[in-house]
């Protein structure tokens, strides 16, 4: 029987969450004697925050480090890398999610960003425009099978 795993998915970018949600699908048949894949989606930096405070640790998380603060009339404001390093220490600081590896899935793909999402304790570090949905889902798998 498959394990069913929970996936917090941190992403501002609706094409990219749907995108990611259809992979899912489309892709999980191959991992399917393993893992049956739940999906819950945030698209910015408070209701992520809320989510990491008062629910139960997903089995992963996949986070964007460029998210909006969260309000619906805030969109001119321009996402901040800060506020995704933010969630990572709060991810890695806390006893709840010990046991919940962190993919950062971002766009900043300098040197020093890598570093500091390692430093901070990411467990894997992607960068979108050079990741197909399958290989987001192989590494998503890779991190499961690693915990």
């Amino acid at each position: 029987m498959a394990r069913l795993v929970k996936v917090l998915f941190i992403e501002d970018e609706a094409l990219l969450r749907s995108l990611f949600e259809d992979s899912l699908t489309a892709y999980s048949d191959e991992y399917a004697d393993k893992y049956q894949f739940e999906l819950d989606t945030r698209k910015d930096y408070l209701t992520a925050m809320e989510y990491l405070e008062k629910m139960p640790a997903p089995d992963l998380i996949v986070l964007d480090l460029r998210l909006p603060v969260g309000k619906a009339d805030m969109v001119q404001e321009l996402p901040e890398p800060e506020r995704g390093f933010d969630l990572l220490r709060k991810i890695k600081s806390e006893q709840k999610f010990k046991n919940c590896p962190v993919l950062v899935f971002t766009n900043l793909g300098d040197r020093e960003t890598e570093q500091k999402a390692k430093q901070l304790g990411a467990d894997k570090f992607m960068i979108k425009a050079k990741v197909l949905p399958k290989q987001l889902l192989d590494a998503i798998v890779e991190l499961l099978e690693k915990k």
